[in-house]
């Protein structure tokens, strides 16, 4: 399971209602959630703790009640689609048959891993002939440098 990031303005109190909805949640549910259905427990503990506490998102009544009429609609006309299988088990799968898996699909940990190795085709620069010198005649950097006005106070 990764690492949870509880929201900047949870009390320890929150945090511990958050950790024992999900625990109820799993505990309900009867089986082993997946990580792609684990959000849904997530989003489900972080909207109960939003309602006790009485944070508002924002949105009047009239606009949440024209977002479920639209959702409605589009549910009946047949626009809303379920993902195909392949969404689920983080896969992408281009049109000329070549699939892999989705880059988000990784935990941070990978990339932050994966970043810190030197790669085995890294060229290193032991060549000086592409340095210029500080004191060269061709060193356009370093004579407008010397140009330029320093204040000292």
């Amino acid at each position: 399971m990764p690492k949870i990031i509880y929201p900047d303005h949870y009390s320890d109190t929150d945090k511990a209602l958050y950790d024992d909805l999900l625990s109820r949640g799993d505990t309900m549910i009867g089986k082993k959630l997946s990580e792609n259905e684990r959000f849904l427990l997530d989003l489900a503990a972080k909207m109960t703790i939003n309602q006790i506490r009485g944070y508002d998102s924002g949105y009047t009544v009239p606009q949440i009640e024209e977002m479920k009429a639209m959702h409605k609609e589009a549910a009946r006309a047949g626009t809303i689609e379920t993902p195909p299988d392949a969404f689920y088990d983080d896969l992408i799968k281009l049109s000329d048959g070549t699939t892999f898996k989705h880059p988000l699909s990784y935990p941070a940990e990978y990339y932050y891993d994966k970043n810190k190795e030197v790669p085995d085709d890294l060229v290193t620069m032991t060549d000086n002939d592409n340095v210029i010198e500080e004191n060269a005649d061709d060193n356009y950097i370093a004579e407008q440098m010397k140009s330029m006005p320093v204040n000292v106070d």
